[in-house]
């Protein structure tokens, strides 16, 4: 399997993911900013969407978008939960990349401030219902981290960066995170730490 990534970008919770799993990968680096790998392939010829996650695998192909790449992850591995845990994980997959991640475009775009300062506003009440909705828990679903947390933790790194008022739960939720293993070794890989 070949994971497209950019360094920090949500491609990272796929980048985790695979680690955690164990599941034997090639990581290629993509600048967006020029649309190239770091071996200087044109990354639209390979991916038509030009963003990341993009995967590359032997059974269907191309993968591309969060829900689909980070879900299929967690089904080659033990990162999916069944049942009714597993449509919670699926929740919370949409809520992050609609409701979250969605949010950071004035952010990242370098918008007007008034469109940034409103955008950070919204984001934060987005963390203070994601704290609401995990309900004490240590995680997003279940008792141990799924794909849904590592997309949850990257968006927090971004939080951090912007100066995002994050409640003390998710706060705690980003610390915790960061110390596990596949983290940090994917945020070595990627050049993060």
């Amino acid at each position: 399997m070949k994971l497209y990534f950019s360094p920090g970008a949500c491609s990272l919770a796929s980048h985790i993911a695979l680690i955690e799993e164990g599941i034997e990968h090639e990581a290629v680096r993509v600048d967006l900013s020029k649309h190239e790998t770091e071996n200087g392939d044109d990354f639209y010829a390979i991916s038509p969407r030009g963003y990341v996650p993009a995967i590359e695998t032997d059974d269907i192909g191309l993968l591309t978008e969060n829900p689909a790449v980070l879900t299929y992850i967690a089904d080659r591995g033990d990162a999916a939960p069944s049942g009714v845990d597993r449509y919670k994980m699926l929740e919370w997959i949409g809520f992050i990349g609609t409701e979250i991640h969605g949010g950071y475009h004035p952010l990242f775009g370098g918008d007007t401030d008034d469109r940034q300062a409103k955008a950070k506003d919204s984001l934060a009440e987005k963390y203070r219902l994601t704290e609401t909705l995990m309900d004490g828990g240590d995680f997003l679903v279940g008792d141990r981290p799924t794909v849904a947390d590592n997309y949850l933790f990257v968006t927090l790194l971004w939080a951090d960066k912007f100066g995002i008022e994050l409640p003390d739960a998710l706060t705690t939720f980003r610390a915790r995170n960061k110390g596990r293993p596949a983290v940090k070794q994917a945020m070595e890989a990627e050049g993060l730490i």
